[in-house]
């Protein structure tokens, strides 16, 4: 019986994902503006001369953190939305961006980084703004498609963000948890509670549409 071939990374591709992780921590701490490369290379484990062999910059080291977190999320909501099509596919999209922030559950401060920052001008703001704005126009769209076109923009778009931050807040919670309960918020009896609380609320503001 043949054994499937399993594809390893390459040394490069290995460096490249250790970067990519150091960077994804740093920017969720300090955004990116507060951010280094130098800080950001010694966290990978690197020489900062060595992190330009894989980005050209800060802003494409930016870009790239985002793509990999972001890209995932915009492949499950159209995949899911096509796969199960109406309300159903569209309640589950909490629960599985849920388990994309579990991946990189720094992301979630990430986004409260580049959304609070005082300067719009600043590139971290613009790339994640990008980003967020192509998700949530692509939830809206999809609402309208679900037959909610007679329900304003405005409307549709709080409830978006509402979800929105339901899902990212969970991964900023961690203190407060713990002040409440023994445990981790990533511990999966928790994210379970928490992917359930979601559907349910989902449903529930999807029917007050009605």
């Amino acid at each position: 019986m043949n054994k499937p071939v399993v594809s390893k990374r390459t040394k490069g591709e290995l460096t490249a994902a250790r970067i990519l992780d150091a960077a994804e921590g740093v920017f969720a701490r300090r955004g990116f503006g507060g951010s280094s490369l130098r800080e950001i290379a010694d966290q990978a484990g690197i020489r900062e001369p060595g992190l330009y062999n894989y980005f050209a910059n800060k802003r494409e080291l930016y870009a790239a953190v985002l793509d990999r977190a972001l890209m995932p999320m915009a492949m499950a909501m159209e995949q899911q939305l096509t796969q199960e099509g109406g309300l159903r596919g569209y309640a589950q999209l909490p629960a599985i961006m849920t388990d994309l922030l579990l991946e990189h559950p720094a992301m979630a401060a990430l986004f409260q980084q580049a959304l609070q920052a005082g300067d719009d001008s600043s590139e971290g703001h613009e790339l994640t703004g990008q980003w967020l704005d192509r998700l949530f126009n692509q939830a809206i769209s999809t609402l309208h498609e679900l037959g909610y076109d007679s329900v304003d923009r405005a409307s549709l778009a709080i409830q978006t963000i509402a979800m929105f931050n339901l899902c990212t807040g969970y991964f900023l919670s961690q203190r407060a948890f713990a002040s409440m309960a023994d445990g981790d918020l990533c511990d999966a009896e928790n994210v379970a509670r928490q992917k359930l609380l979601l559907a349910r609320m989902q449903r529930a503001m999807l029917l007050s549409q009605d």
